[in-house]
This record gives C-alpha cells, structure tokens and sequence, in this order.
C-alpha cells in the first residue's frame, strides 16, 4: 500500500499524462502535476519505512509493518504531517521548500473545493515552486528529475520566475526611468529614425544576430513603442490532428528585449519579470496532413 517504487511509478504515470495531453492547458497540466507530487512527497517516508505513512490508529501502523488486518482500511498521514517528516529526513527540504508545498496545495484544494479557478491566474505563478519541490526530493532520493517530468517540463519549471528580487527590481525601474529620459529627448527626426529600426527586427533584417527563436510585440516599458521581445521555445505538445489539419501548442518564455528608440534593454527572464512584462507565450502551429506525410509516399516495388 505504501511502497517506495510504487509512489515512483506512480508520480511518473500522473507527470507524463500532463506532459503528454494535447494542449497547453494550464489547468490540465496543474491538476496532473499536482497530484503526481503528493506520491513523490511520501517516496521518500516510503523508502526509510512504510510506517511513518501509518496513520497513529494501530490498525494503520500494522499495515504499514506488513500485518494488515483483513477487510481493513488503513489510513495514511495527511500532507502536512508528510512535509513535517521530510524536514527531518531530507536536509535539502527546507523552510522554503515547506511553503512551496503549502502554497502548492492550497492551490489545488481551492481549484477542488471553492468556485474559482486558480489555475487560470498563470502557469508561472506556481510552475517555479513546484520544480524546486521535485528538485530537492530528487535530489535526496538520487533520482533525476527529467526522468520524471520529462526535459521539457523541468525546463520550463527552470524558466520561469515567480519572485521578482527587491534588487533586481529596483534597478530594472531605474533603467526604465532613464530609458524614459532618452525618448523625451529625441528630436523628431531621431525619433522616425530609430522607429523604423523597429520594423527592419521584426523582419529579421536588422543585422543584430538576436539569438530569439521567436518575437512577440510587446509596449516597451519605459517608452511605450511597440517593439519585439525575445523568445525561447520550452516545451510543446504532441500533434492533434482537426479536420485535415495537425495542431501542436507551443509554449516560449521572454528572453530579452531591447527598444531600438530609447535604448532599453533587458536580459534574462528574471529582469523582464521585473520589469512586469508577461514571460509566458503561448502559440498554435499548424501543418496539413498533406504537409505532413507528403514523405510517406507508396513504396516502390519491382526496382530491386
């Protein structure tokens, strides 16, 4: 009932029906992943012994001991209790690592028990703390944690950030504000200028090398143009196929940003979440089914 490599399995089977649903679907991913760690918190209980699963009834703690009492129902120690005992028995599972689990859960029991939906407020709100959680556990139990979550959702755990720095923010408001500066500064001619630098990085023509895989246009924050953001490709879904059509979902994250007209210019996720700019993008690919098995034509026969 509460064996280490059964929690393992069964963490993995919840993880990869969210990596493996055919949309990006925020709410769909967290119901899986959130479910799937609360067996990967109890592995590590399981793998010192079964019983500090064990409920304080006799009847539980003898189930755990391999006595199970016929036609009888065991019960388990709550998740609170879980986080507890992994405080003492992971040296990595910290105070924060604890709150991480607590905000995790309160998320998923308000999207089960009230009328609202918290899963719809955004992917990188909550995405961050759970990495860390899988990360540490794994950490403790030597496991990988991509052969869990699979490398594109542990990569778009990593990408995002839920926190913004004091620091970091201070500093990216005052970049913003001497950005500002530059624009009031610009004559009329300057400023059509370097308006059309704009228009020549959305064409890919601007000689810059942007290491972007794609763009998204975005209000600069310190001049409000309109302007290309940089962005990563992290993960994307399995093909659906609609009609005569083959959909797969995209997600990308901000990687950088820079404001040919008041020389703005930001790097990193973290420095773009501080600025407040959406860091998650999600875009819809589509390809014929022609398109897409045009390779796979009749085979040949009577050439050998």
């Amino acid at each position: 009932m509460w064996e280490y490599d059964g929690f393992i399995a069964k963490a993995q089977l919840y993880f990869s029906r969210a990596a493996d649903h055919r949309t990006a679907d925020d709410g769909v991913l967290a119901h899986w992943l959130l479910l799937g760690l609360e067996f990967l918190l109890r592995a590590p209980l399981a793998k010192v012994h079964p019983t500090l699963l064990a409920d304080m009834n006799g009847e539980s703690i003898m189930a755990a001991a391999g006595y199970p009492k016929p036609n009888g129902h065991p019960t388990s120690i709550s998740l609170k209790t879980v986080v507890e005992r992994l405080g003492v028995i992971i040296p990595g599972f910290t105070k924060e690592r604890a709150v991480d689990v607590t905000y995790l859960a309160g998320l998923r029991n308000a999207e089960a028990h009230s009328s609202s939906s918290p899963y719809e407020r955004g992917v990188e709100l909550w995405l961050p703390h759970f990495t860390r959680v899988v990360e540490a556990v794994c950490d403790h139990l030597e496991l990988d944690p991509a052969d869990l979550l699979g490398d594109a959702l542990l990569d778009h755990g990593r990408a995002l950030v839920d926190a913004a720095d004091k620091r970091l923010v201070h500093e990216v408001m005052q970049r913003i504000k001497a950005a500002a500066q530059v624009r009031t500064s610009l004559s009329h001619e300057e400023l059509i200028v370097r308006r059309a630098r704009i228009g020549t990085i959305f064409q890919g023509r601007s000689g810059l090398n942007l290491p972007h895989e794609a763009v998204e246009q975005v209000r600069c924050p310190a001049c409000a143009e309109g302007i290309p953001l940089e962005l990563r490709s992290v993960r994307s879904t399995d093909g659906r196929i609609e009609e005569d059509w083959v959909y797969r979902d995209v997600v990308y994250v901000a990687t950088a940003l820079f404001c040919p007209v008041c020389t703005l210019r930001l790097e990193g996720t973290a420095e773009i979440h501080a600025a407040g700019i959406q860091q998650q993008y999600l875009r819809t690919e589509r390809e014929s089914l022609e398109e897409r098995y045009a390779d796979y034509g009749e085979p040949e026969y009577g050439n050998d």
